[in-house]
């Protein structure tokens, strides 16, 4: 939620980063510096409420595995960029500590989904 709340107060950085992805077009560049903090929100407040839990935090997972990809194109293409995503709190320059933090931000919300609903065992 935070992510998407400095995004929304300066998407600047954002946009910056969206423009050194080349298989981007700048067409889409705005939209989705719009589009992704709107999600980011929603999606933290689906979670807080606990609606459409499963759902939910699915599509966190998923949001979680294209910020990873992501930062390990970046990283790999050498991008010398900070994307803003948590402001001036936390750096979020390419490199091991996005890849690292994004890393982990995944496991996290896997092992959420595996505790969460425990797969149904029937008994023969």
């Amino acid at each position: 939620m935070i992510s998407g709340i400095v995004k929304i107060i300066n998407p600047l950085p954002i946009i910056n980063t969206l423009k050194l992805i080349t298989i981007i077009p700048a067409s889409l560049h705005i939209i989705i510096a719009t589009l992704l903090p709107v999600v980011e929100i929603g999606l933290a407040v689906l979670m807080l409420m606990k609606i459409k839990l499963k759902i939910t935090t699915k599509a966190v997972a998923f949001l979680f595995a294209i910020f990873l990809i992501v930062s390990v194109y970046g990283t790999i293409a050498g991008f010398d960029a900070d994307c803003g995503c948590f402001g001036n709190t936390v750096k979020s320059s390419f490199g091991w500590g996005m890849i690292g933090r994004n890393t982990i931000f995944l496991i996290l919300n896997l092992i959420l989904i595996k505790n969460a609903w425990p797969s149904t065992v029937t008994n023969k």
